[in-house]
Parts: structure tokens; sequence; C-alpha cells
């Protein structure tokens, strides 16, 4: 079969190797997909690019998040059979073999029936980034009636994290950096578009809540965007982040802050529970199903040009899902 590789760490065009490997087969409880996409996340290109750290494995093949057909099943397995359409996700989480292939054998748990109305393409997109977005919408609860607020709303995670926010029926509050990303925002259906570069922010969002404040945020920075959440939120209101890159320490006021009774949940997508798991998965294809979710993406690019798919994906960062076709 076809699949893209690495073998150390280091620039895409240097490492990232493309030839053929020996296809393999599915054990007791596995599910053999032939793949037709490949997403890449961030997690994908940093690891690869990280050429200080050990490998975890003598040969890697990246990706998590894929879509395709089921090729055959293993023993055990009784909830798929050939020729389903599957997304699966967590492929290459402490796994060698990932998604960039044309085939992979993965655990029946770490796959799920794809919805009709969904491509290949947009099924490769719904692993970490889907996921994440619902997770940190609804990780506290039912948000229909609350206002949810989503900085960083037309990123990977934040523009589905705005869709699941109004598909869960909630008023959402959504801040960017740009015009043309404020454009985005609205037409994924938040209902009220800030600048967070903005120094009146914070009135800003008070204001939209009649200075009640926001029930929920679904955050993407939670270090350095602390101090505004803090007195934009609401009695018993709660926070989902599920990045904090730039700012790593999240520094909480105690005496200062505006909410009492609030909560704050750092999620981490691969190591959700089970039970997380099947709500997450579950809640993300009856949304899709629905046809309530628009699917950002900035690109397809062959599998035999996977160096290149890395490195355009590093280099247009927060634009939309980068997707490596394999058909």
């Amino acid at each position: 079969m076809l699949a893209g590789w690495y073998e150390k760490g280091g620039p895409a065009d240097d490492v990232i190797c493309v030839g053929e490997m020996e296809r393999p087969v599915a054990g007791h409880g596995e599910v053999l997909v032939r793949l037709h996409a490949s997403g890449i996340n961030p997690s994908d290109y940093k690891k690869r690019g990280n050429a200080s750290a050990k490998m975890e494995f003598p040969r890697i093949v990246p990706h998590s998040d894929g879509a395709g057909v089921v090729e055959a099943v293993g023993p055990g397995v009784e909830e798929f059979r050939p020729g389903d359409r599957v997304w699966v996700f967590n492929a290459q989480w402490k796994r060698p073999m990932g998604t960039a292939a044309e085939y992979i054998a993965l655990p029946a748990s770490l796959v799920r029936h794809l919805p009709s109305n969904v491509s290949f393409a947009e099924g490769a997109c719904l692993g970490i980034p889907a996921m994440t977005g619902y997770r940190a919408v609804f990780a506290d609860g039912p948000v229909r009636g609350k206002t949810v607020y989503v900085p960083g709303a037309t990123g990977r995670v934040g523009a589905y994290a705005v869709q699941f926010a109004k598909w869960g029926g909630a008023h959402v509050i959504a801040s960017v950096s740009s015009d043309e990303k404020a454009a985005v925002a609205r037409a994924l259906g938040a209902d009220v578009v800030l600048d967070r570069t903005r120094d009146d922010l914070v009135k800003e969002i008070l204001a939209q809540t009649k200075n009640i404040g926001v029930d929920h945020i679904a955050e993407i920075e939670l270090g350095g965007n602390m101090p505004i959440n803090e007195k934009i939120l609401a009695e018993n209101g709660s926070i989902c982040s599920y990045a904090s890159a730039k700012s790593p320490v999240a520094t909480l006021n105690i005496g200062a802050r505006r909410a009492r009774n609030l909560s704050v949940r750092v999620i981490f997508v691969y190591l959700l529970s089970p039970q997380a798991i099947l709500e997450t998965c579950a809640g993300v294809n009856k949304a899709i199903s629905e046809g309530k979710i628009q699917h950002r993406m900035c690109d397809r690019i062959p599998l035999r040009e996977l160096a290149r798919a890395h490195r355009e994906a590093e280099a247009q960062s927060g634009a939309g899902h980068m997707v490596v076709e394999i058909d």
C-alpha cells in the first residue's frame, strides 16, 4: 500500500518519505479501513518538526484523523461490516501507524459511521477538531438558552465550537482579530461578532449580556484570556479550555473576580473517558447528520505530496483544515 512516513524529526521536505508499505490486517476487535482522506492537525506537524525530541517509534506514519470505507473486520467486531463508510480518530496516538496511508487497522472503538451527507474529505476533519469543539461546548452540560462565548472563533476548533453551540440552542458571542475573520464567524452562525483586539472588549461583551455575563466559554487561550474571562463570566458560569499555547500558566484572581461558583475545565481529546468519547462522537454525528455543520478546508493535497501538505498546513495555521487525499 502507499503510505507516507518519517524516521526522524525535522522540516517536512527533509524527513517525509512516501512509498510502499505492507498493508495491515484487522486483528481481534479491529477494523481495517481503506482510507480516502487524512486530516493534518497542528499536533502532527509539531511532532514531526521537533528534531530534538526522541522518536516514539522507529518509523511514524502521521495523522490521527481520517475517513474511508471498511475493508474488513477482525474477530469480535459486530458494529461494522465491509463497505461501511466511516471516520476514525486518535489513530496515531501512542501508535506508529496513522492515517497518512491507504489502509489502517484500528480498534473498533476508534471508528465511527460516517453520515451519508458527509464527504470523506469532510470526515477527515471530524476527529481532533470537531470532537474538541463539541466537547469544549458541551462538557459542562447543555447550552440551550445560555450565552456561549467563543474567542478564536474561526480556527479549526473554534469554528466547530461556534456551530455546535448554535446547534445546541445557545446565543453565541464570538471574538476575532480581523474583518475577514468576522465575516467567517457570522457565516458560521455567531449571533454577535466582536473585535477581540479592542481595549473595551469586556465592556462590549457585558453590554451584549445586559451586564449578566456569559454562561460558558469555549477557550482557546486559557492563560492569556483569563483576565478577560473572570470579568465576563456569569454567576455559575463555566470555562472549558482546549489550549493555552501562548500563555501556558493561567492565574485566577479569586478576590477580584466577577463570577462566583465558576468552574474551569481543561480538555485533551486524546484522553477523554470512554463515556465522554461515546457522547462526543454521537453528538458530532447527530449535528452533521442534520446538515448543521460547515467544514472549513484550506486545501486538499494528494498523499504523494505529503511533505508539501505538511509544509503548507504549518504555514497557514488557523485558516482551515488541510486534507490529504488518498484516492
